[in-house]
């Protein structure tokens, strides 16, 4: 832990999601080396409680930690361009600058096949999933590249490299994050190379992400890895520079399946998975999603 503490003491980092799993424990991480934390969520009453929780830990531990510095939190809709940009000039006003962004928030999608899910689902998993990541990435940019040293860490999924039945409004987003980092990343180092771009690809990590009740069984089945188990490869991942980092349960074996197989043969193993998991009902030929419009329906034109 020394290793980090030096590398990572008191550089400012940034984390939004960070009211629980993988962003609480991120923002408890960087506290125990010695960062100091500006944390967001549209959850204030949880996010409150993890900022009690990093200063009781912190308290314990006065010898790896400053625990004179405060902790900035505000709830924030990182859907929201506006929202950003007041967090991250709070952020300054309080820490005078900013080293490393991570875009950790996001939401799960409807769980069902793409026939029986909403439109309004989807709208509000690519704002907050993908459009909280571009308004996080952007915003900071302007703060990040007037360090030495920065880093931007934006959080995909698995399901950023393979798509399985039930992720269709998920899986867009989080390949939607692939894609922009990747291309942020590739445009930094023409004009800022000293700002760091990292992509993270978590398997299964035990958060309360899944809060639908047709999707409890998948969490029980897949989501078994620890938020702070990830956390510690992000931050190993960032101080070596590795430009993707995949972790958690069935992380690196997806990973190597979805660059091997085929995609035929992707599709099928994938279908295997909903198997037991009781997501299955909407898998009916006779869906009203497959019905033809009424023609008795008016339409504008």
């Amino acid at each position: 832990m020394q290793e980090y503490q030096r590398f990572y003491q008191g550089k400012t980092v940034v984390i939004s999601g960070a009211a629980s799993g993988i962003g609480s424990a991120l923002a408890h991480l960087f506290a125990e080396f010695g960062c100091k934390i500006a944390i967001c969520d549209i959850d204030g009453s949880a996010l409150a409680q993890v900022v009690e929780s990093i200063q009781a830990t912190l308290q314990k531990n006065r010898s790896h930690a400053d625990v004179s510095s405060p902790i900035v939190s505000q709830v924030v809709d990182v859907a929201s361009k506006e929202a950003w940009s007041a967090f991250l000039a709070k952020c300054i006003d309080t820490h005078e600058h900013i080293d490393l962004v991570i875009n950790n928030a996001g939401i799960e999608g409807s769980s069902q096949p793409i026939w029986a899910s909403s439109d309004d689902t989807l709208e509000r998993v690519m704002d907050v999933n993908f459009y909280g990541m571009v308004f996080g990435s952007k915003t900071s940019l302007p703060y990040l590249v007037q360090r030495p040293w920065a880093a931007l860490v934006n959080v995909s999924s698995i399901f950023g490299l393979v798509a399985p039945p039930n992720t269709a409004d998920y899986s867009a987003s989080k390949f939607a994050i692939r894609g922009y980092t990747e291309s942020l990343r590739a445009e930094l180092e023409l004009v800022h190379p000293q700002v760091q771009v990292h992509l993270v690809h978590p398997g299964g990590i035990n958060t309360n992400i899944t809060r639908l009740e047709h999707s409890q069984k998948f969490k029980q089945r897949f989501l078994t890895t620890e938020p702070r188990a990830l956390a510690l490869q992000i931050a190993k991942g960032v101080m070596r520079n590795k430009a993707r980092i995949v972790f958690g349960n069935q992380a690196k074996r997806t990973a190597f399946a979805s660059r091997l197989l085929p995609l035929s043969w992707l599709s099928k193993i994938l279908s295997k998975e909903i198997d037991g998991l009781g997501l299955e009902g909407d898998y009916i030929r006779e869906h009203e999603g497959f019905e033809l419009p009424n023609k008795n329906d008016k339409t504008d034109n």
